[in-house]
């Protein structure tokens, strides 16, 4: 594993920004993370290495973009708002992820 500096930031309708100091195998980015209830946990961002390519006149710098289809649950309501229950969608999220090698 190397250790890297990475800034990742999440596109879409909830924009949010995470930077940092992590680590990468030969194919996964894995950070540190907390939650927003502050519980500790691993984030793993799979492929990631062969997905970010080195930014030229830049050595030891990569950065791409990250794809993760997720699955989420909400509340369907009819027309006079009462619910009919839970419906179940799924949704592709964007990373843009920066990363640098350190040494």
């Amino acid at each position: 594993m190397k250790k890297v500096v990475y800034s990742i930031a999440k596109s879409g309708r909830f924009e949010s920004k995470l930077t940092g100091i992590g680590f990468i195998t030969e194919s996964d980015l894995v950070i540190a993370c907390i939650s927003q209830k502050g519980n500790a946990y691993i984030r793993v961002f799979e492929d990631c290495v062969k997905k970010c390519h080195e930014i030229p006149s830049r050595p030891g710098e990569f950065k791409g973009a990250h794809y993760e289809i997720r699955e989420i649950e909400f509340e369907k309501k009819n027309s006079s708002g009462e619910s009919t229950g839970i419906e179940t969608r799924e949704i592709e999220v964007e990373y843009s992820i920066w990363y640098k090698l350190v040494d």
